[in-house]
């Protein structure tokens, strides 16, 4: 009986081993199949065509970096303007083109997924095939023909042909092995590729908000200087003065206040020291960063803040627990609302259109405090706007920090 299942393991262990198994590569050559082969060439296109693209974004940069270095005037300014209008388009195309890529690659993975899948089960099927005929037929005709063969008894002996087929199951298993491991590979791959392909969704549509505010800047400049120099040097000295009053009354104004707090015994703002802060909007999309390099308005002003996009009257909460110190209704000038926190920071919320609070009084986390603006033209927006957010600054002890900082 021994004998018997020797031989029969000799004789499935040929089976694995025939070239109809795994032939003469570890795993299925995937990357023969004509389908394969045409999605990777189509890669390579939509990569080289994103590259070129690139280039001349690059381009765009360098010119817009040697121009920062040149006097700000009105042709300068509406040069920038056009030029990161342009170079934004690029780069919206070239996120487009990115998703396409993507796609191809995920197209492409699953194709792989697809044929090795395929390749295991139609062995799976073989060796299940076989292994049902030998129970399913009389096994000892099977056994009597090989022993009355003398060239298989003289060609094994009983410890070679042991040895043999522990060698070849081990092989065998290897093979498995490294078919299963780069499945799992390819499938992990697949997720990662996914993933990329919504990040660039996202990435696709901030684009296409930051195309939106350039073209809306370049219009509010044209607008308030119709390209006369003498007028936009004037409008270059009244945002400064202005930025340079807000900044002060936000200072003084906090300062101010904590020292009445302090006078009349009031340990609220100790008693909220650690508290973390809260997104003031259910938006995410940052249009601009913390002293964003790319924001229209940079060479006026720099950017304090991180502007988050929102639609035109927003509900805004408190980001944090404290006291309002100042609520500015500048009617259509630059509104805003700020608040005092524990730990010497401080909240400010600009471009707003509507204002729920009064100065010096206590607001919770996640009290609706006001409106979301910034369109041009509508109250709160001021002289100066890329379109629809909310202009979130936090400050610690008065000085503006990265928002990003503190925000989950």
């Amino acid at each position: 009986m021994r004998n018997k299942n020797k031989i029969i393991i000799f004789l499935v262990l040929g089976l694995l081993i025939s070239p109809s198994f795994l032939g003469a590569q570890d795993v299925p050559d995937s990357g023969k199949d004509p389908e394969i082969q045409d999605l990777a060439q189509q890669l390579k296109q939509q990569r080289e065509s994103i590259d070129a693209l690139q280039k001349k974004v690059d381009e765009y940069e360098s010119r817009l970096q040697a121009k920062r270095n040149e006097a700000l005037t009105i042709k300068n300014q509406l040069s920038n303007l056009q030029d990161n209008i342009d170079s934004t388009k690029l780069k919206l195309e070239i996120k487009r083109q990115e998703i396409t890529e993507t796609n191809l690659k995920i197209k492409e993975t699953e194709s792989r997924i697809e044929t090795k899948e395929k390749e295991i089960s139609r062995q799976k099927d073989r060796i299940s095939e076989f292994v049902r005929s030998i129970y399913q037929n009389n096994q000892k005709s099977y056994v009597e023909i090989l022993l009355s063969n003398d060239a298989f008894s003289d060609f094994f002996g009983q410890q070679q042909y042991l040895q043999t087929v522990e060698e070849d199951l081990a092989v065998i298993l290897k093979k498995i092995q490294i078919v299963r491991a780069k499945l799992e590979q390819e499938k992990t791959d697949l997720e990662e590729e996914h993933k990329s392909l919504e990040a660039l969704r996202d990435e696709l549509a901030g684009t296409q908000i930051s195309l939106e505010e350039n073209v809306t800047a370049k219009n509010v400049i044209l607008e308030a200087t119709q390209a006369d120099e003498a007028k936009f040097q004037k409008l270059l000295q009244q945002v400064r003065a202005e930025q340079a009053s807000i900044n002060a009354d936000i200072i003084t104004l906090e300062r101010n206040l904590r020292q009445r707090l302090e006078a009349r015994g009031d340990k609220t703002l100790s008693d909220l020291s650690g508290q973390a802060f809260a997104w003031p909007v259910e938006s995410r999309v940052i249009t601009a960063k913390f002293h964003d390099p790319s924001y229209p308005f940079r060479r006026y002003f720099e950017h304090p803040a991180i502007d988050i996009r929102a639609k035109q009257g927003t509900p805004i909460k408190a980001a944090a627990s404290g006291y309002v110190s100042q609520a500015k209704d500048a009617g259509l000038g630059y509104s805003y609302i700020s608040i005092i926190h524990a730990d010497g920071l401080s909240s400010v919320y600009g471009h707003v259109s509507c204002i729920l609070v009064q100065e010096d009084e206590f607001v919770v986390q996640g009290q609706v405090i006001g409106c979301s603006g910034a369109t041009p033209g509508t109250p709160g927006a001021g002289r100066l706007t890329t379109g629809p957010h909310l202009h979130l600054e936090v400050r610690l002890n008065g000085i503006p920090v990265n928002p990003l900082n503190y925000l989950p």
